[in-house]
């Protein structure tokens, strides 16, 4: 078993600009995070948030015949989030600067989670 600390720093390592990764249960619970700039109880209020907003999206791609949806991503003047839904209604969030490289970001978030899914019971 991969420690979840491990996936999670080496996805903020990957990503220039990345402010904190947190790993999130069904219920919007943090399983694990890691920080460098984002206080942990600004990373956790931000990752019940998305996933709120992913579990939207999910359903509307769903609903509307899009497919499985990969990825969401929410740009601001000051940050990007980007989260990505896992096997078992958990899900994955990444806060990042604005100067991150989104395709970077979306690869190491893809590698991120086909690890956590490996885990995921």
């Amino acid at each position: 078993m991969v420690p979840f600390q491990y996936l999670l720093t080496n996805l903020l390592v990957d990503v220039p600009g990345a402010q904190g990764a947190i790993f999130l249960d069904p219920e919007g619970e943090m399983v694990e995070l890691v920080t460098r700039k984002v206080t942990p109880y600004d990373l956790k209020l931000e990752g019940a948030y998305h996933g709120l907003f992913l579990r939207k999206a999910v359903r509307l791609a769903r609903v509307s015949g899009s497919g499985v949806l990969e990825r969401l991503t929410i740009a601001g003047s000051n940050l990007r989030v980007m989260s990505r839904a896992l096997r078992s209604g958990y899900f994955l969030v990444l806060v990042m600067d604005t100067t991150s490289p989104m395709a970077v970001a979306g690869a190491a978030m893809q590698r991120t989670g086909a690890a956590l899914d490996r885990e995921i019971p």
